[in-house]
């Protein structure tokens, strides 16, 4: 009876740590879900300060799926896209790679969905998620969330990044728009710039933000915000495009 009781106790005690670690686990997920939420709403604001005509903000999820579980590539791909309510993926050679794809739209957000098999037990994963006007930037708040949790439920490590972009003043020379735009990050976001670029036409400033936790390396630093300014010699518009952490559309 004593074995059985210490046996019935040393259970509890399993299950009471168990339960404390899933808590802690599934807390922990539910704060970087928030923390990625407050930084797209956070570049989002910027842009609004920053830009005088927005023209489209692009959310990038991406990583890797290697494998595991019953299902194949082609499974995975298309439970993933019932999860999320997508159409059916078709199926195509993309570089040599059989490659799943998806376009949708949901309340006026572009979807592109699109799962590559590198190799028979690997393959990776973006989707990618387009809006235009700040009218559709609520909506493209909502779906950024959905991914990234339907996307590690399926066992993909997903990690997201971001671009804003619009139209600037006309008027300002390209370096003088930066400086202005520079200026206000190290006022509400404490902003370090740490890498330069710049041409005739084009200045990029990369950052460290201490309040960002998206980042990326660079060399032996991490960055956590790009600012591109681009003049177009056609129209003579200033173009501003802001990543987290880096831009990764054209400028």
């Amino acid at each position: 009876m004593k074995a059985t009781a210490k046996l019935v106790g040393f259970g509890l005690l399993c299950i009471t740590v168990l339960g404390f670690m899933w808590g802690n686990f599934w807390n922990g997920m539910t704060q970087a879900e928030a923390k990625e939420a407050d930084e797209l709403h956070a570049l989002l604001d910027l842009g609004q300060q920053t830009v005088d005509q927005p023209l489209k903000v692009v959310v990038k999820w991406q990583g890797e799926w290697d494998g595991s579980g019953t299902d194949d590539a082609k499974a995975a791909a298309q439970k993933l896209s019932q999860s999320l309510e997508l159409p059916p993926v078709s199926e195509r050679m993309e570089n040599g790679h059989t490659t799943y794809r998806v376009l949708d739209e949901k309340n006026k957000v572009g979807i592109r969905f699109n799962w590559q098999e590198i190799s028979a037990e690997q393959s990776y994963i973006i989707i990618q998620l387009e809006a235009g006007s700040p009218s559709e930037w609520a909506n493209l708040s909502d779906l950024q969330k959905e991914c990234g949790t339907k996307m590690r439920a399926a066992g993909i490590d997903a990690k997201w990044n971001a671009s804003l972009q619009g139209l600037g003043n006309k008027e300002e020379d390209p370096a003088a728009l930066m400086d202005r735009i520079e200026g206000s990050l190290e006022r509400t976001m404490d902003a370090v710039p740490m890498e330069t670029y710049q041409d005739a036409t084009t200045v990029s400033n990369a950052y460290q933000v201490p309040s960002l936790t998206s980042r990326i390396r660079s060399g032996s630093t991490w960055l956590n915000m790009q600012v591109a300014v681009h003049e177009d010699e056609t129209t003579g518009e200033n173009r501003v495009t802001i990543g987290l952490p880096v831009i990764t559309i054209e400028y």
